[in-house]
């Protein structure tokens, strides 16, 4: 009899730990300040431009995402719920395998109709000229990513009918880049060359004066790495494509 007893009331404590258990793990998402309220907090911070466009809850970690913008420029921060604390890096999601700092960023990554028709204006050349669709492609001659980025971009917008607007903005660390995106500009080179190695020779000043202006406007709207591809909605998104489903958000 007491064993039946003892054995029952073991029972009734597993029982009652498991629903503690239960309880405990229910994360509840935390309540978050408003958009403004972080904005104030975070100027000191950021410094002038950037906008707090979003603010989302972090169930599991008690953390309030948020969202800023700055021209092409997402960035994603995360602050506890009573702005005391900020933690700067990336979120992973083990369990769904997904980043989520940048499934954040790319969510948020867009550009104004009045930015679209300035990089229309600064395209240098096309790719599948003559599409109904398009991409803008911004990318730096000797950046690694880039010349990875090309195929995988060609490949798809051939499937796709995507015209390609490729747009030249060398970077400082690559210091023949700038003389290579001259030289294609000023030789009308194909587009095959846009990542080829090859010695600048044609350094006419027309050349030289579209690739700086290339580099001054494109700074001020934010740009700051490449590859960078823009899609004719607007959306942004920087690195080398993960996927096709990706690519396809560019041109819905």
């Amino acid at each position: 009899m007491k064993r039946g007893v003892i054995l029952a009331l073991a029972l009734s404590w597993l029982v009652a730990c498991k629903g503690e258990e239960k309880k405990e793990t229910k994360a509840q998402a935390p309540s978050c300040p408003s958009k403004l309220a972080f904005q104030e907090k975070l100027k000191p911070l950021v410094g002038e431009g950037w906008q707090v466009v979003s603010v989302e809850p972090l169930k599991d970690l008690n953390l309030c995402a948020v969202v800023l913008k700055k021209g092409f420029n997402t960035f994603v921060l995360y602050m506890d719920p009573k702005l005391n604390y900020l933690i700067s890096g990336h979120v992973i999601d083990v369990r769904r395998q997904v980043n989520v700092s940048r499934e954040l960023a790319n969510k948020y990554a867009r550009v104004t109709e009045k930015e679209l028709k300035k990089l229309e204006e600064l395209t240098d050349l096309k790719f599948n000229e003559g599409a109904k669709k398009y991409v803008y492609f911004i990318s730096d001659p000797d950046c690694p990513f880039c010349r990875k980025t090309e195929p995988i971009l060609k490949e798809w917008a051939k499937k796709r009918g995507v015209e390609i607007r490729h747009i030249f903005f060398p970077l400082p660390m690559h210091p023949e880049a700038f003389d290579k995106a001259v030289d294609i500009v000023c030789s009308k080179k194909g587009y095959e060359y846009v990542h080829k190695d090859f010695k600048p020779e044609n350094l006419c000043e027309e050349g030289r004066k579209k690739i700086e202006r290339n580099v001054k406007e494109l700074s001020q709207m934010g740009v700051s790495s490449t590859p960078t591809i823009v899609g004719m909605t607007g959306k942004v998104i920087t690195g080398l494509p993960s996927d096709e489903k990706v690519l396809d958000e560019l041109i819905r």
